[in-house]
């Protein structure tokens, strides 16, 4: 009662003096009463003053009426640098950073030390997940020491980080804030400190609400923190804490509905969105979110046991087959091998345009990940959206991604991000689909996959091993242990350089990168930190790892219960594994040699290609990824007469996880020419997986199969192939016709049949086929 009594006065003040009302004034009455603090703006609009005009403009969210009333400002006085900082936040919160980082440069080229212009290139370097953000926000501090902004914004990056002590000391100033917004948002980030500690409901929610009732903002900032740590059901719990005290907070809105969409919760979510766009109409992750779900109204979804799956029509039938088996294979060994069994289904969907995927995951276009998990829900690019010859392994992405399902199921989403992607790193590596063997019977390869003689991390080899090798326990010939997959050398670098982060504070190099590539770099670390825990301390260490991150231990606490170590010891002892694991690998050599092979191709002179290759593969053996010198040397080989040392070369390659078409096609060839069926099956296999969409790698391993008596196996080939609309309709049927037959299935094998002759009346071997069936 007293605060509508205040705002009562406030208002009528201002409607007997209204030259002597003030922004500030009108933004009292916004904590009492929204309506008058409207009006208040409403006849601000009036002021002579285009920036108070500006001012009240913005605060009605007219961001086109701010905008010209902040350039007329600007325009009466242009070496005014307030004036552009003012119009560069409403950028800001208008979702157009590039603008306000223009205006706050600007504001700075008229005032160097001008620390509301270096404060607003913080906050956009903040928002970009730009490392800079700590460096700008140290620089106000250096220039006002005192400033509670720059305090807030190291705060929040601390919490970011999981550093609770450097946060608490961060916020110790603005608590103490004799402005109340300031206290506000520290109130907030303190609260949020308590959630992340476990400490739920946080006092500082009620000393919070007691300043301000509507202040909304207080739970939008614990959700961000929830959504940090990928806890996304808590975050929508907040989220709805938000908006039933403030109906008008339309951001919380929005990350709402991205949240739900996290959750696989659509229905829900396109109606809180809507929401937000009635509310705030400039907002690209609402729109662009909302227009993505548009285009998914097309889309087929597809509900069977443990899987939900979402897919273009035009790809479903060619690529469902192959994700249902990747997710049960996945799930079954990744889980065996950390202890957790999934209780319900996972929905996955497959994007055919990247910056579809991009919008489904952040409501923005241009990032750079290709897949992205939300405890059971697994976002990611489909083949389609890009190859492998680009570096696009799309089953040992999603391999990748369910083994995210396993570690956050694990322990309720609590597992640290380096952790995580690690295990992850690591699954790819040892148990993933790119590391499709010799033995190409699926029944088989899972068993082998999920005994223990699989993962053995720790041999020493300086090439990927030889194809096969007998196992007289196992009664014949059964597939080799992959060996470790290929380390970029940007990881070998930033080792020896000294880049690579503490392993308490390897999170930071996933969500604020400090250099070029550490994102990737960063993966790479964890997977390694992974794969020497597992040869150290065997993978009982991971699991409890993630026993001890379920408890909501940090990754010091986690370190020290389930390794008996100090986190500095386990940096030492990583340190010298890489450097063991690194020994002989010479970037340089590899650079020079791999320049020198180019030039030998150009020449065509196969000898000195031949040379330059082997001299790049002694410096670096793990070279798979493209440009790689392997089926340079193989090519050589081949020209130089030598069949048997091309098969030999690309064969490892393969096995050491080398991906390309080109060399695998032309190995699978080679091995058919050679008689080596099986192998040449194997490769087959995995040119089908690579690249499902591909209507010619299916149908030919559908023609291995059907060859070999595997007619079931062939026929759901045939399928996929006849699914990607062949350009010849009536192969495609006479095909599926004799794989049906195989099967004893007479009455669809004679349907095929027909539909073959239909389309080609005089097609021979349909003819033949017909009257088989028919006797």
């Amino acid at each position: 009662m007293k605060a509508a009594i205040r705002a009562t006065c406030l208002l009528l003040a201002w409607t007997t003096a209204n030259v002597e009302a003030s922004v500030e004034q009108c933004r009292d009455l916004e904590r009492a009463d929204r309506a008058a603090a409207a009006a208040c703006y409403r006849a601000l609009l009036r002021d002579p003053s285009f920036l108070v005009r500006a001012e009240a403009a913005w605060a009605l969210d007219d961001f086109f009426v701010a905008n010209d009333y902040f350039r007329a400002a600007a325009a009466a006085a242009p070496d005014d640098p307030d004036i552009l900082v003012r119009w560069g936040e409403m950028y800001a919160a208008a979702h157009l950073p590039a603008d306000a980082e223009t205006l706050f440069q600007e504001a700075l080229a008229l005032d160097p030390q001008h620390v509301e212009a270096r404060m607003g290139l913080a906050q956009v370097a903040f928002g970009r997940f730009d490392a800079r953000a700590e460096t700008l926000a140290r620089e106000v501090l250096d220039i006002e020491p005192e400033h509670r902004g720059a305090q807030l914004l190291l705060a929040r990056l601390a919490l970011e980080a999981g550093d609770m002590e450097r946060a608490h000391q961060e916020l110790a100033g603005p608590l103490a804030a004799a402005d109340i917004r300031p206290r506000l948002d520290a109130m907030s980030l303190a609260a949020a400190m308590d959630h992340l500690a476990g400490k739920a409901p946080s006092p500082w929610e009620e000393r919070a609400l007691e300043l301000h009732p509507g202040y909304g903002k207080l739970f939008e900032t614990v959700a961000h923190f929830y959504i940090v740590t990928r806890r996304y059901r808590q975050a929508v719990s907040q989220l709805e804490r938000a908006i039933a005290i403030d109906p008008r907070l339309w951001s919380a809105y929005a990350t709402l509905g991205i949240n739900l969409l996290r959750l696989n919760r659509f229905a829900e979510a396109r109606l809180i969105l809507t929401r937000a766009y009635g509310g705030d109409r400039y907002n690209v992750e609402t729109v662009n979110t909302l227009r993505l779900l548009d285009s998914l109204d097309r889309w087929q979804t597809r509900t069977e046991e443990g899987l939900l799956l979402r897919t273009d029509p035009a790809e479903t039938a060619a690529l469902a087959p192959y994700v249902r088996e990747l997710v049960a294979d996945g799930l079954r060994i990744i889980g065996k091998r950390y202890g957790f069994m999934l209780a319900e289904p996972v929905a996955v969907e497959l994007y055919p345009l990247h910056e579809d995927f991009a919008v489904r995951t952040s409501g923005l276009p241009g990032i750079g990940i290709l897949g992205a998990t939300f405890g059971p829900v697994v976002a990611m690019n489909s083949p389609s959206a890009r190859g492998v010859d680009e570096g696009f392994d799309w089953a040992s992405v999603l391999w990748h991604e369910i083994a995210h399902v396993v570690t956050l199921g694990a322990t309720d989403n609590r597992v640290s991000r380096w952790f995580s992607e690690g295990v992850s790193v690591l699954e790819e590596w040892q148990t993933g689909p790119s590391r499709f063997r010799a033995d190409d019977d699926p029944a088989t390869r899972r068993a082998a996959a999920a005994s223990p003689g699989h993962d053995d991390p720790t041999g020493r080899q300086a090439a990927p091993a030889s194809p096969r090798q007998d196992d007289p326990e196992d009664g014949g010939d059964v597939a080799a242990p992959p060996p470790r997959r290929a380390v970029p050398l940007a990881v070998v670098e930033a080792h020896r350089e000294g880049r690579l982060l503490p392993v308490a504070d390897l999170d930071e190099g996933f969500i604020r990168p400090r250099y070029p590539g550490q994102v990737a770099v960063s993966y790479v670390q964890a997977g390694l930190i992974c794969e020497h825990l597992a040869a150290a301390h065997g993978f009982e260490a991971l699991a409890r790892m993630l026993a001890a991150y379920a408890q909501g231990a940090d990754t010091a606490s986690a370190i020290r219960t389930a390794l008996a170590m100090e986190p500095e010891a386990l940096d030492g002892a990583f340190a010298s594994y890489l450097s063991e694991r690194f020994q002989g690998i010479d970037a340089a050599a590899f650079h020079a040699a791999l320049a020198q092979t180019r030039d030998a191709l150009a020449t065509r002179n196969w000898t000195a290609a031949m040379d330059a290759a082997q001299r790049a593969i002694a410096a670096y053996p793990y070279a798979i990824d493209p440009p790689s010198p392997y089926p340079i040397l193989a090519q050589a080989q081949h020209r130089l007469g030598d069949r048997a040392g091309a098969i030999d070369t690309l064969t490892t390659y393969w096995r050491a996880g080398g991906r390309m078409i080109a060399p695998l096609a032309q190995l699978a060839d080679w091995l058919e020419s050679a008689h080596r069926a099986d192998e040449a099956l194997a490769v087959r296999r995995a040119l089908a997986l690579v690249a499902p969409l591909d209507g010619e790698h299916r149908v030919r391993l559908g023609d291995r199969l059907l060859a070999a008596g595997r007619a079931d196996e062939a026929l759901a080939e045939y399928l996929a192939y006849q699914s990607l609309d062949p350009y010849d309709a009536a192969a495609a049927h006479y095909r599926l016709a004799r794989a049906y037959h195989s099967l004893g299935d007479t009455e669809a094998a004679r349907r095929q049949v027909v539909l073959a002759l239909e389309i080609a009346p005089s097609f021979d071997a349909a003819l033949d086929l017909l009257v088989e069936i028919n006797q």
